[in-house]
């Protein structure tokens, strides 16, 4: 048995909670990933992995088996890549994920730099606003906003996001300009569909933190379609800076409430945890959390 190829497979079998998503993942059929289980489980003398007909569960061995063999597959993994890296150039394909507003205001310009820089990298980004599943996708690195909550990816913080109530001169004028965040609830306010609270804003100042309930008859699954609507004095938006600073700049937009900020997020890259960084990942999060942080101060 090749030990190494097996302990994978075992370590996506549980990554990916069944043998089929597994064998999927890895291009084996349902019956080489159940034979290399049952072949480990003989070698070792004991069972790792309790079956039933809908899931499977780690028994006390295996979860210990488990948590050695993760630590040991990343340090080969990496063993392996500075190896691999020493002297090479970055090459091959590489699939990105990214959400549609970033992509058309931040993100294009700097990801065409990088192709420039780096032409043995064929770089295939799709930009989209519903996020979508790595393995199945076949990406191998995905840039993400907010809140990470998929604990099987590994991230990298790119920039921490600044989010902040806005509003047009004109909305202002006509309906009042609010003064504290319980007035919000009087204001139309304009949502963001995607958000992991869709009803209600979270702001703090101060390490004070107050949750209102917001509605404005306006939703919408892209932030630039939220900003744009703010801009055209639909209501009250709370945008991250980077969407809002050229309207901030030229006036299309005022801050509101500018001692409270949104919830605290960030920008992530992220790549499924049994995929090390290879050289071509860690060449493209080197470079833009670099030209993030010089484009964005």
């Amino acid at each position: 048995m090749d030990r190494i190829a097996a302990l994978r497979v075992f370590r996506r079998v549980i990554e990916l909670n069944g043998f089929a998503a597994a064998g999927r993942d890895l291009g084996l059929s349902n019956a080489a990933v159940s034979k290399i289980i049952k072949d480990l489980e003989a070698d070792l003398g004991t069972p790792l992995i309790v079956r039933t007909t809908r899931s499977l569960r780690l028994t006390d061995t295996g979860h210990d088996y488990f948590k050695q063999i993760t630590r040991i597959l990343d340090e080969l993994g990496e063993a392996d890549d500075a190896v691999r890296s020493r002297g090479a150039e970055p090459r091959g394909v590489l699939r990105v994920s990214a959400p549609l507003s970033l992509g058309l205001v931040l993100l294009s310009p700097l990801l065409a730099r990088f192709a420039a820089r780096y032409p043995e990298i064929a770089l295939d980004v799709e930009f989209g606003d519903q996020p979508v599943d790595l393995i199945e996708g076949r990406f191998d690195l995905a840039i993400r906003g907010g809140r990470l909550k998929d604990s099987s990816l590994k991230a990298r913080k790119l920039l921490d996001i600044e989010r902040m109530v806005c509003a047009s001169p004109a909305y202002l004028a006509r309906c009042g300009t609010p003064e504290s965040p319980e007035d919000l609830s009087g204001h139309r306010c304009l949502t963001y569909s995607l958000s992991a609270t869709p009803r209600s804003w979270v702001l703090g100042r101060d390490g004070e933190s107050v949750r209102i309930a917001v509605d404005g008859g306006f939703r919408a699954n892209n932030s630039l379609a939220v900003r744009e609507a703010a801009i055209e004095g639909l209501g009250l938006a709370l945008l991250p800076k980077i969407y809002a600073a050229d309207a901030l700049a030229s006036g299309r937009l005022v801050r509101v409430l500018p001692d409270w900020s949104g919830e605290p997020h960030a920008l992530y890259g992220v790549y499924p945890q049994h995929r090390e960084a290879s050289l071509k990942i860690r060449s493209l999060l080197d470079f833009l959390a670099g030209a993030i942080k010089e484009a964005t101060d």
